[in-house]
């Protein structure tokens, strides 16, 4: 709020990363893709998480878009991967996951009917501040989950508890989902992927073999070969493996006074080109 005031008043030329709630000036406020995806990182190793019928179940359970628009600014969209449609490999014919709340809800019974524990108590760990609107989004994931047969609570952690949930060593006492934003504005999956999903990777809920080894392969391609393989590891994370809860492709706002000619692109909220800026 003070920056954009600053701009306003011509105090500053440009405020990048305001709030949707400041962003009321028709004149000066523009949207971007701001390269974050909001997901809920799942741990794969414990009950009733490592199974696939429960995993499938969460997405299923998700109204992605209710919350565009209402808790979430229009320009919002909808995930099917943990980096944004700019990215070199993006997969455009992956399907987005679709609200289906009566078909988590027999997913759940088929693998209570197997075994598998899922009445368990799964905790959802969110960071307070993570974006605006955070704890109401993850409320609210937090009701459509539990509406669709789940066990789920919610708690709101500072950054600093949210980084023991978020990396290794992971808390493995209970089944839990980690609520969480990645940025990726560099154009390529390598700066992700090994991170997020690879069986050694920090932040990592899986371990796949087939996932090692198309991070490690498309890491070292270059050109069409490249993109083919990143391609093919987006689909095979989001379709077969259901790595995690992708969410959402965040839309974030700068305040540019009337001075300056600047238009705000993918890149805004890492780095401001001086080149990309000019006076009016």
């Amino acid at each position: 709020a003070v920056r954009a005031a600053m701009v306003e008043t011509g105090e500053a030329d440009i405020a990048p990363s305001i709030s949707a709630l400041e962003a009321t000036s028709e004149a000066m406020d523009k949207s971007y893709p701001n390269s974050e995806t909001v997901y809920l990182r799942i741990d794969h190793e414990v009950a009733p998480l490592n199974d696939e019928r429960v995993r499938r179940a969460l997405n299923l359970a998700v109204d992605r878009e209710a919350f565009i628009g209402t808790i979430l600014p229009e320009g919002t969209e909808a995930a099917t991967a943990i980096v944004p449609p700019t990215t070199i490999g993006w997969n455009a014919e992956i399907g987005q996951w679709p609200y289906d709340p009566d078909q988590a809800r027999q997913l759940l019974e088929e693998a209570a009917a197997d075994g598998v524990p899922v009445d368990t108590e799964i905790s959802l760990i969110g960071r307070t501040g993570n974006f605006p609107g955070a704890t109401e989004t993850y409320e609210a994931i937090t009701g459509m989950l539990n509406d669709a047969g789940f066990n789920v609570a919610l708690q709101m952690v500072e950054v600093a508890e949210h980084e023991q949930y978020y990396s290794k060593p992971y808390v493995q006492d209970r089944p839990i989902l980690v609520g969480a934003q990645h940025d990726n504005s560099r154009g390529d999956p390598v700066f992700s992927m090994f991170f997020k999903y690879d069986s050694e990777g920090r932040q990592s809920g899986i371990s796949d073999q087939r996932v090692d080894e198309l991070i490690d392969e498309a890491s070292a391609a270059t050109g069409d070969e490249r993109k083919a393989l990143w391609s093919e590891l987006f689909a095979y994370l989001h379709d077969d493996v259901i790595a995690d809860a992708l969410l959402f492709h965040m839309v974030g706002f700068a305040r540019v006074g009337e001075d300056v000619e600047y238009e705000p692109t993918i890149a805004t909220n890492s780095q401001l080109q001086l080149a990309e800026i000019g006076l009016k």
